[in-house]
């Protein structure tokens, strides 16, 4: 028979860097014949050690120490990063680390399984636009990832400057202001990108003086491609309005917050990443969806009654910091506290980590995607942040890293290079827990 029950699955720490194993290699590990994980083909080593569920643990298994239930394990899975356990498919959340035995994905195997990927920076200008226009092909930046992004139900980016076939590129080319070709949508279409949030500092902000003439180009060339947008808007309404998508029979909401440059509540600073800028909507004017909590709150709670899954998008949190600023994980808490299912932050430019909140995930910036910084290990990289979802449970978390090569092109890294992406993750999220508890 199979090395793995049917109904069951083999998880392991979610630190350990190791997304699936062979049917035999299951079997010597469920045998307690692998000494070192390396054996398995994880780039960090160390002795895997069994931990048993009531009832759950294999015979051969002589040496695995029993855990009370599911909580228990997770418990001992966060510390020890060389765990493993059988699990009823049932009880697994994304606390744990599912394998894949084979070709055999027992998550997948759930037909109501909904994968979702968020992706951080698409930035357009500067030398992304550049190397678009010297292939001639608005696709190019797109072309090394999209296979992976086109593997998933849905995937999500945040689209950090305008798109516009009238505004100049500008003279500087250490610009902050960002401006590409509505063409660049070619490339989102390649890579199966279903929706952007336009809630970030680089919508409405520049130094050009466009005012919000790129965001409303922007939104034009959107709307004129049909894909999906949310965080900003004509007016304020619009801005706050949740974008829910429809995978199968499950409704999703998504929300863009910008509290960067539509900030109403932190002190402006370098501490804080918060920007002494107005870009908010309004009644009458077109811009980003605020950082106001009584708004934003309000639309967490009221997109849960209308969606199955509710996922806000917030842009924040202090430039190249790897943690966020303690108002910024307070923002991302109260948004679990209204009802969302989960929370994804970005804005710092690199890799933060993650923490868990009452149960659910707060994920910390993916990072950068698309954009021409490669001055550091940190910026030249980020991730895909694959969201598995059965029922309204968030049961897989998993962060495909990708690389950025020539100023503009990300490709997925190779195991070593994710190796090095996770243990920064880790790394940030330990630290984040450390002074925060």
């Amino acid at each position: 028979g199979p090395a793995v029950p049917r109904g069951m699955a083999l998880v392991t720490s979610p630190r350990l860097p190791l997304t699936g194993i062979g049917a035999d290699q299951a079997a010597a590990l469920l045998r307690g014949d692998i000494v070192d994980w390396r054996a398995l083909g994880s780039a960090i080593g160390g002795r895997p050690q069994a931990l048993a569920l009531p009832g759950l643990a294999p015979s051969t298994l002589r040496d695995a120490q029993p855990v009370a239930d599911y909580e228990s394990l997770t418990t001992e899975l966060a510390q020890r990063s060389g765990a493993f356990a059988l699990v009823p498919l049932d009880d697994i959340d994304f606390r744990v680390n599912t394998l894949t035995i084979g070709l055999d994905d027992p998550l997948r195997e759930a037909a109501d399984l909904t994968r979702v990927c968020v992706v951080g920076d698409i930035v357009p200008g500067r030398n992304v636009h550049k190397a678009m226009v010297r292939y001639g092909d608005f696709t190019h930046p797109f072309r090394a990832i999209a296979p992976l992004l086109q593997s998933f139900d849905l995937t999500v980016a945040n689209l950090e400057g305008d798109l516009s076939a009238t505004l100049p590129q500008p003279a500087d080319p250490h610009s902050f202001s960002f401006v590409s070709d509505p063409a660049m949508l070619d490339g989102f279409e390649l890579a199966g990108i279903d929706a952007v949030t336009l809630a970030n500092n680089h919508t409405v902000w520049n130094d050009e003086g466009w005012g919000v003439q790129g965001l409303l180009d922007t939104m034009a060339a959107l709307e004129n491609r049909k894909i999906p947008y949310f965080g900003a808007g004509r007016d304020l309404t619009a801005a706050r309005a949740p974008w829910i998508a429809r995978v199968g029979d499950r409704s999703i909401a998504w929300l863009g917050i910008d509290g960067v440059t539509a900030n109403h509540e932190v002190e402006p600073g370098v501490a804080t990443g918060v920007l002494d800028f107005d870009a908010a909507a309004t009644a009458d004017r077109a811009g980003t969806n605020p950082y106001a909590s009584a708004q934003f709150l309000q639309d967490i709670a009221d997109a849960a009654t209308k969606a199955d899954i509710v996922i806000p998008y917030f842009h924040m949190g202090a430039e190249y910091i790897g943690i966020v600023p303690k108002w910024a994980a307070n923002g991302a808490r109260a948004a679990i506290d209204a009802g969302a299912t989960m929370v994804v932050t970005n804005h710092p430019h690199l890799v933060q980590g993650m923490e868990i909140y009452k149960g659910r995930p707060i994920v910390y910036s993916p990072g950068n995607f698309i954009l021409d910084q490669m001055w550091g290990v940190e910026v030249s990289a980020g991730h895909a942040l694959e969201i598995g979802l059965l029922g309204q449970k968030v049961v897989r978390l998993r962060c495909h890293g990708v690389q950025i090569q020539d100023f503009n092109q990300p490709r997925p890294m190779a195991a070593g290079e994710q190796a090095n992406l996770m243990d920064r993750f880790w790394a940030a999220t330990d630290r984040l827990h450390a002074r925060d508890g």
